[in-house]
């Protein structure tokens, strides 16, 4: 038996509250870090295309990479639009790559 629906808990709920809202001892400090994390299974061109739509839509801050299947070290494998390349790994299978928005305020 399930129980009434104002005691069902929602986690999402206390995601709701406005940045500003004080109470429960919540101060906030600054704008909130947008991060995206993918399973790419590849990184191609068409989809580093596609990841820079979805990071400029979404206003990602910080994206991270994994499975990128890139084994040569070439600077142009891992370019994103509007983003500068923070770390990677190479490895034909695994790798990774992290990426950081170039006109963010460190």
């Amino acid at each position: 038996m399930m129980p009434p629906a104002d005691q069902i808990y929602d986690p999402g709920q206390g995601a709701k509250k406005h940045l500003t809202d004080t109470s429960d001892d919540f101060l906030a400090i600054g704008p909130a870090l947008q991060i995206m994390q993918l399973n790419v299974e590849g990184l191609s061109a068409s989809k580093r295309e596609v990841i820079s739509s979805i990071a400029e839509s979404r206003k990602i801050d910080v994206i991270c990479l994994e499975e990128t299947h890139v084994d040569v070290d070439k600077t142009n494998r891992f370019s994103i639009a509007a983003f500068d390349l923070l770390a990677y790994s190479l490895h034909t299978k695994y790798g990774r790559a992290t990426y950081f928005r170039d006109n963010i305020s460190l």
